[in-house]
């Protein structure tokens, strides 16, 4: 079971000119600035998840390293490793809700783009809005796959607790954690690059306005 980190976040800082009135870089501005505010606790519980993953394996690991006649200390770890696994699912859930927050404040530029007369900003505009929900959406993939992880690893936690368990099942367990813990590797992975690439996006934008009001 390797660790899963989620390295790429989203960038906070956007330096757009200041103009008169309520200009559509203004309002891109405060749509960003919110949408980043709002995936606060995303980033906050990131750690705390790392944390958690790398306990329970060195749990699980001294799991496989007691005997039969430990078995009183099987149970105790066993319990303890889902008990971690279930908290992991909390901070999940926070993860979950605080892009699903931002992810309504992003959606304020549907109408900053349609408010927007000029076709080369509005085009702008809708890239970024069409890369930022894809970004979203591979994050949703993420937690439905790291989700899936969880519940396999519960399981195999509890059924290192079972006493006339056989090491073949065991084994297809580990197997099947390994494979989902592939397919949450691969969700990180794609999350990631979707992440840098709207950063990058978004700086451009940026630069492009500003050039603009120069």
């Amino acid at each position: 079971m390797k660790k899963i980190a989620i390295g790429a976040v989203l960038a906070g800082t956007f330096f757009l000119s200041a103009c008169s009135g309520t200009s559509t870089e203004e309002q891109l501005n405060e749509i960003l600035e919110t949408t980043f505010e709002q995936e606060a606790e995303y980033r906050d519980v990131q750690s705390e998840l790392q944390s958690r993953e790398q306990n329970e394996q060195e749990i699980f690991e001294s799991i496989m390293a007691l005997t039969k006649e430990q078995q009183s200390e099987v149970e105790e770890k066993s319990q303890e490793a889902i008990a971690s696994a279930d908290e992991r699912l909390g901070l999940l859930e926070t993860e979950r809700e605080s892009m699903q927050n931002a992810e309504e404040e992003f959606a304020a530029i549907d109408g900053l783009i349609e408010e927007t007369d000029e076709e080369a900003v509005k085009s702008d505009l809708q890239a970024l809005n069409e890369r930022m929900n894809e970004r979203f959406a591979k994050h949703g993939e993420f937690t439905d796959a790291y989700q899936g992880l969880i519940e396999h690893q519960k399981e195999l936690y509890a059924m290192v607790a079972e006493e006339d368990m056989d090491l073949a099942t065991l084994q297809d367990k580990t197997d099947e954690v390994n494979e989902q813990n592939e397919l949450v590797q691969e969700a990180v992975t794609t999350f990631n690059e979707q992440t840098e690439q709207f950063n990058e996006l978004k700086n451009e934008t940026v630069e492009k306005m500003n050039a603009d009001n120069d």
